[in-house]
């Protein structure tokens, strides 16, 4: 994986005929910026910082406009993301990554049908076989969760949750919130998948399988024409 901690985002200049009020990020002092710094776990990893008040790591990048391009769309995620994180990987598949008490999260970004989209998703556990019991579990919990929902991956033998988010104007609050259910919500219940119906979590796996864990096939017969897959 590839470790991101670049400098400070520039805020962008908005695009002639896509102002709207109210879209821009307030100018801050640059006193009040990075008084909160960005946590690390023991791996030097990027760890989230759930920050429901105080300043991030970093200024938000300010933006207006809707976006149509998904690479225009990925350079504003990888700049929220280092106001929320202060930093990330980059995985074998593009994604960004980071961990949050022991669980793994990635955030990826890709078109779709309705426009670009954001994924946010941790795969949770892997070598686990899909019982009833585990459905019943996994389709219980989604009935109480606000963000994303369990799913299961029969060729790895695997475990998701994954949320997507519509991207044209994607801004901090609405990724933050996400980020922070997905990776608070992994971190919560990996244990208790593997304690209760075995396997192993993702952070135990090896190296190599963790790399070899992909994205779903989306291109299958007969499939109704959607945003498809985990981008």
């Amino acid at each position: 994986m590839t470790r991101v901690d670049g400098p400070e985002p520039t805020p962008e200049e908005p695009h002639a005929g896509e102002d709207r009020e109210g879209d821009a990020t307030p100018p801050e002092d640059d006193d009040d910026r990075g008084a909160a710094g960005p946590r690390r776990d023991e791996g030097g990893q990027a760890d989230l910082a759930l920050r429901a008040s105080g300043p991030a790591p970093t200024r938000p990048p300010r933006r207006t406009g809707v976006f149509l391009d998904p690479d225009d769309l990925r350079v504003h995620v990888g700049d929220l993301l280092r106001s929320i994180l202060g930093g990330y990987e980059v995985d074998a598949f593009g994604n960004f990554t980071f961990t949050h008490e022991g669980a793994r999260a990635f955030v990826t970004v890709g078109p779709s049908p309705v426009g670009p989209q954001v994924g946010v998703f941790s795969v949770t556990n892997l070598d686990v076989d899909l019982t009833p019991p585990l459905a019943a579990f996994l389709l219980e919990t989604n009935h109480t969760l606000g963000f994303g929902a369990f799913s299961y991956d029969a060729p790895n033998r695997a475990v998701w949750l994954r949320y997507t988010l519509h991207g044209s104007s994607l801004d901090l609050p609405e990724l933050q919130s996400a980020v922070a259910a997905v990776a608070t919500t992994a971190a919560a219940l990996d244990d208790t998948i593997r304690d209760r119906f075995g396997g192993r979590t993702f952070q135990e796996s090896p190296e190599d399988v963790q790399r070899g864990v992909g994205p779903p096939d989306t291109v299958q017969p007969g499939r109704p024409p959607n945003a498809s897959g985990y981008l």
